[in-house]
């Protein structure tokens, strides 16, 4: 499991860094190459960045149901275990004072 992460942070931290001048870079140098024409430039930049982002959002999504499957098994009281505690606590009080006064 933690491997597979390791894998989807480093694609996902190239991916946060692709940005357009690093995209048409890689296709000039493809060009020099001779491995793409420069014609496709327009198309092979939207796709690389396409890409990119789909691959950020995916790590995102992982790291999203990686931490939320931590979080669960440390059985940590949610926000409305804490404010059932708080009204129960609200309501104790009231009556503490109501048996003082009367």
């Amino acid at each position: 499991m933690f491997e597979t992460l390791d894998k989807m942070m480093l694609a996902g931290l190239g991916a946060m860094s692709m940005t357009r001048e690093r995209a048409e870079k890689i296709f000039d140098e493809y060009v020099a190459q001779g491995k793409a024409a420069k014609d496709t430039r327009s198309g092979f930049v939207k796709e690389l960045m396409d890409s990119a982002e789909k691959t950020r959002a995916d790590m995102e999504k992982v790291v999203r149901e990686q931490m939320q499957k931590t979080l669960d098994g440390m059985n940590l009281p949610t926000k409305s275990d804490i404010e059932r505690l708080e009204e129960k606590l609200t309501a104790l009080r009231k009556q503490i004072n109501e048996n003082k006064g009367g």
